[in-house]
């Protein structure tokens, strides 16, 4: 009887592991195009059912699952030479392969050449180490996790990089081997007798599971909901999101209701682009995002509606063509850019009131005329009136703070403009401005304001650093206080070259000043000029030119001096790939972002750590309890009890209420026939707890660390 159930288990454990494995090795090699070792069936067989039958009794497990070990470490040790030089190939496969799309991988890539023919002894040595591994899951350890993430071994490079996606048909074999596992896991662990028939049943449910996917999904028809490619690029934008919420709460962006001065964070130190500007003149533009006009001294918000905000905010449409300027975004935005004294209103957008033009339409490319140099104007009444109303107003402890710092920094003959025509009065702003400059040093990552301080008094008096959104708020409040109309507005600045597509990036978002002079509104610049908004440059940061990745690589092109020729493995294309399993494959040879490797790396290395912070956990309450004395013994015992019991491990006998308060009150020690009553109370309780549902087992198991 015994010897038909070993031959059961074995049975079962070839249906359960055997798929996975070899599976997840022809994962491996159908994306990297590596040679298929004649052996690997027979080594892959042969070893799992040696592995089987070396760790049957549970009770020799950990002795035969170490003695198993040190027999595979022996025999590596003896075939080191071939061993290290096939998997010194198999890693040079991998790694000119990744090089394609992350260029840290171009310094690992061997100096050798590679021979793709000696990779065969590594995926040998990879596949008995996966079966080992695997028996230990299905054998010893019974848990899904352990097999699941060994199987990652193989799969895992898969999917770091675009264009490498693995054949259809051994991926749904790993998933089979898994799901088999993970379905009679419950049952194996709690009935010997049935653990034939679980893993059968599991796998006919696993095989119907996957089966109605690919009805559902057929192989030759089946399109992604989203690419790899498009995988890639999604989780970068979400990156760069991320990445950018220094400068989106700061309001540089140019699409913010409220920019709050008083929870300003670091900006961010990583080039990011955002669009392209094309002039037909040099020109140093500052691309005009919104402009804010109240504030009450921690935040700066859109002014009310004027009607006719259009005429105020662009006098001069209608005029003579003058330079042009095309914008393109890389995303949709909310708001339209544009530069100063343009003549041909952007199609599609609409002004609202005189802060910003709104993007209804969500263009991402528009064009425009401009003038470079244009004459002043003769203010239009109306709107000069309403414009001394709003962008002069200030709170009395911003203004009174501001006006002491300005009569203290210059001396009375500076302290006013010298006349009232628009050339003294834009000297005069442009002065005030050069002041607010040199009062704190440039830094994207300043100090925070104190609470229940003005913010414009702080920075101008006591700040260390700064960066634009600190001069330009205090620059605005002074020039207001001053009698100067002025308003806080964001958006990029552009050193545009004629007829070049310049690009922009996040690091030049900015924040400067409006100030209404000769009735128009003049950008005035209070950040000292070695801002990074200027520069384009990091402190530190490599200061190489940053190039417009490219939708195809070019098959003329010379190839990369940094990339070692390592084999003649042409580069994969769309064209050339045979993949039919829908994958997305790799449109181009676009770089992309490490960002898929650290999720990767995520998805493989959380389920990791809460496995070992539950193993950990247990070790350390086992550990409690065997060491402390019989009372303490049935005192840790008698609490977990009371967790397991509020679990729904079943209520605690009266017995053990009575040991526990005997343990608790008495001067005598327990007996251990008295403790090992309590342990088994406890088995009891844990095993009710094992045979609850799926979702509760797990967050029992892993996240409370119960059972």
């Amino acid at each position: 009887m015994k010897q038909r159930n070993d031959q059961f288990r074995l049975l079962a454990d070839l249906l359960m592991i055997i798929p996975g494995v070899l599976g997840s090795v022809f994962c491996l090699i159908t994306a990297f195009d590596l040679p298929v070792p004649g052996a690997l069936p027979w080594v892959s067989v042969g070893s799992l059912f040696l592995f089987s039958l070396l760790l049957g009794e549970q009770k020799r497990d950990k002795t035969n699952a170490l003695l198993i070990l040190g027999a595979l470490l022996i025999l590596g040790f003896l075939y080191r030479s071939e061993l290290v030089e096939s998997f010194r190939n198999l890693w040079g496969v991998l790694s000119s392969t990744f090089a394609l799309g992350y260029s840290f991988f171009r310094d690992l890539v061997p100096e050798e050449p590679v021979e793709m023919e000696a990779v065969g002894p590594a995926i040998l040595c990879l596949t008995v180490l996966e079966v080992y591994f695997c028996c230990l899951s299905v054998r010893s350890w019974r848990r899904t996790a352990p097999m699941a993430l060994t199987l990652m071994i193989c799969i895992g490079p898969c999917f770091v990089l675009t264009d490498t996606p693995p054949y259809t048909l051994p991926l749904l074999a790993a998933v089979f081997s898994v799901l088999t596992q993970a379905f009679s896991q419950s049952v194996r662990r709690r009935e010997e007798g049935e653990y034939f028939k679980s893993v059968s049943v599991s796998a006919v449910l696993s095989a119907v599971l996957l089966s109605v996917v690919l009805i559902f999904f057929p192989q030759k028809d089946f399109v992604p909901p989203i690419t790899w490619v498009q995988l890639s690029k999604t989780i970068q934008k979400y990156g760069d999101q991320i990445e950018n919420s220094g400068n989106t709460q700061a309001g540089l962006s140019g699409n913010q209701e409220a920019v709050d001065l008083s929870s300003l964070r670091a900006l961010p130190n990583r080039p990011i682009p955002i669009l392209f500007a094309t002039s037909s003149e040099d020109a140093y533009l500052y691309l005009r995002g919104a402009s804010y006009a109240n504030f009450d001294g921690t935040h700066w918000t859109h002014g009310p509606e004027y009607e006719r905000g259009r005429a105020g905010l662009y006098p001069y449409l209608g005029w003579n063509s003058g330079a042009t300027l095309s914008i393109e975004t890389l995303d949709p935005e909310d708001v339209i850019y544009t530069t100063y004294q343009i003549t041909q209103m952007p199609a599609g957008g609409t002004v609202f009131s005189d802060s910003f033009i709104q993007n209804g339409s969500k263009a991402t490319q528009y064009t425009m005329h401009f003038l470079q140099n244009a004459d002043p104007l003769t203010p239009n009444t109306d709107y000069d009136k309403w414009v001394r109303i709003y962008c002069l107003s200030l709170p009395e402890q911003t203004r009174t703070g501001v006006l002491d710092w300005w009569k203290e920094k210059v001396p009375p003959a500076l302290q006013a403009p010298t006349g009232d025509d628009p050339e003294s009065m834009q000297y005069f702003a442009e002065f005030v401005a050069s002041q607010v400059s040199q009062c704190a040093s440039y830094s994207r990552l300043p100090g925070k304001a104190p609470k229940g301080v003005d913010f414009c008094t702080w920075f101008l008096n006591d700040a260390e650093k700064g960066y634009c959104v600190h001069y330009a708020s205090s620059c605005t409040a002074l020039l207001r206080a001053l009698g100067i109309p002025a308003r806080y507005v964001s958006g990029y600045v552009c050193d545009a070259k004629a007829n070049e597509r310049t690009r922009v990036t996040n690091l030049q978002a900015h924040a400067w000043v409006e100030a209404w002079i000769g009735g128009r509104w003049i950008e005035i610049e209070p950040t000292p000029a070695d801002a990074t908004e200027f520069t384009g440059i990091i402190p530190g940061q490599n200061t190489s030119p940053i190039t417009e990745p490219s939708e195809t690589r070019d098959p003329d092109a010379p190839p990369d001096p940094h990339l070692r020729e390592t084999n003649e493995k042409p580069e994969p294309t769309k064209e050339s790939n045979p993949r039919g399993n829908g994958s997305g494959g790799s449109e181009s040879s676009e770089p992309v972002d490490l960002t898929v490797l650290w999720v990767f790396l995520a998805i493989v290395g959380v389920p990791a750590l809460i496995h070992a912070r539950r193993s950990l956990i247990i070790r350390l309450r086992g550990k409690r309890i065997a060491h402390a004395s019989p009372n303490d013994r049935a005192h840790l015992l008698y609490r977990h009890m009371l967790w397991m019991e509020k679990l729904g491990g079943g209520k605690i006998p009266e017995e053990m209420v009575a040991l526990a308060k005997k343990a608790r009150f008495s001067q005598h020690s327990l007996t251990d026939v008295e403790l090992a009553a309590m342990g088994q109370v406890c088995d009891e309780q844990r095993a009710r707890l094992q045979i609850c549902g799926f979702w509760k087992r797990l967050y029992y198991k892993y996240i409370l660390a119960v059972i």
